[in-house]
């Protein structure tokens, strides 16, 4: 009998023995960091032009004009409609400021319903000690000319900072 029990105490501390092993925690592995290439994202820069170009032909009868004033201390910039022939034919009047930090705005004004648009009626904008970029667009009411047109660039320049260059 004695021979049993120690048979049984032996296979008890056995299963013990291998059963300790599956119980215990081991530290968890650190996985090794591994570097990772840098992914270099091209990145596109619009350029911006501070070169004037061009303006279009408005036919004599709907002749209109608009001027560009910058104010050499505070460098605000004001875009004015002047009226003309064509002022009742005005849908939008629309100015553009390019600055010379690359910065471009845009400001509309709309014909009002059943009235058009005043002579003197103003956009502001903020411009730069630099140069600044003015361009102004009117959109007409009707088809113009022989290809019968409706938007017409009216005013391209450059102010600087004392003015029109």
């Amino acid at each position: 009998m004695k021979r049993v029990a120690l048979m049984l105490v032996l296979a008890v501390l056995a299963v013990f023995a291998l059963s300790a092993g599956c119980t215990g925690s081991s530290p968890a592995a650190t996985p090794t960091p591994t570097a990772t290439p840098a992914t270099t994202v091209p990145v596109t820069t619009q350029t911006v032009s501070l070169e004037p170009s061009g303006t279009d032909v408005i036919p004599a009868n709907y002749f209109v004009k608009a001027e560009a004033a910058k104010d050499p201390i505070y460098r605000g910039i004001t875009v004015t409609f002047s009226g003309g022939l064509g002022q009742e034919n005005v849908k939008e009047f629309t100015a553009t400021v390019t600055r010379s930090d690359g910065k471009t705005e845009t400001k509309s004004l709309t014909k009002p319903s059943g009235r058009s648009l005043s002579r003197g009626q103003s956009l502001e904008f903020n411009g730069t000690a630099g140069d600044d970029r003015v361009q102004v667009w009117v959109v007409m009411d009707r088809p113009l000319g022989t290809d019968a047109q409706t938007k017409f660039k009216i005013w391209d320049n450059v102010l600087g900072a004392k003015g029109t260059k």
